[in-house]
């Protein structure tokens, strides 16, 4: 385990954004399961909003560090290792295009959340320029396009919430993250924009 690295102020906000773009009132005191939890940055950013973080992801990170209601592990999101109705929130961020069987870890999520709880998920949109170029033409990320994340979403959470919202990490942007921010909206607001923009979300309560 290496020592943590400062936070990024750029990382940071990009990832602030994507959580707070869901739109979803974090009472303060759920256990919550971060599917996918990479490196564990955002991990960190849900532990100030909840009471327990459980993070998990196929591989472990050098970056990984338990402490105070957070712990990371090696699972499967597809083959979870906890009992039925074991968390009040799951967050997965840019995992599911990763998965083999997407609708089974889907169904995975639901079988561990409470009835009641909340299953937020955030997929980059396949067809914005940017991400189709880089991450699917050159590093090979199967994104979905919006059609198929609706569909695969309501396999498992017919009844589920839909949205859209742009946001980036851009290294280069680091003196100018208000002009970033303000960009970043102004673009959602665009007409027609919605087709290209970043990530998709899912905001689905359990029955």
């Amino acid at each position: 385990m290496r020592p943590e690295a400062p936070p990024i102020p750029g990382e940071q906000r990009y990832r602030r954004r994507c959580i707070d773009k869901l739109g979803h009132p974090f009472r303060g005191d759920e256990r919550l399961l971060d599917a996918g939890c990479g490196d564990g940055g955002v991990a960190r950013l849900l532990r100030e909003r909840v009471a327990q973080v459980v993070a998990v992801d196929v591989e472990p990170s050098e970056t990984w560090q338990d402490g105070d209601g957070i712990s990371f592990s090696v699972a499967d999101a597809e083959k979870l290792p906890f009992g039925e109705d074991e968390f009040d929130l799951i967050h997965s961020k840019d995992s599911l295009h990763h998965m083999v069987d997407p609708e089974r870890a889907l169904a995975e999520y639901r079988r561990v959340v409470k009835p009641g709880g909340s299953v937020l998920i955030v997929e980059a949109n396949r067809y914005n320029p940017i991400f189709f170029v880089h991450m699917t033409k050159m590093l090979g990320h199967e994104h979905f396009t919006r059609k198929r994340f609706h569909s695969l979403v309501r396999s498992a959470f017919p009844n589920a919430r839909f949205g859209t919202f742009e946001a980036r990490f851009l290294p280069q942007a680091e003196r100018i993250l208000k002009v970033q921010e303000a960009v970043e909206n102004t673009l959602e607001r665009l007409p027609g924009y919605s087709r290209l923009v970043a990530y998709n979300y899912a905001v689905a309560a359990r029955p």
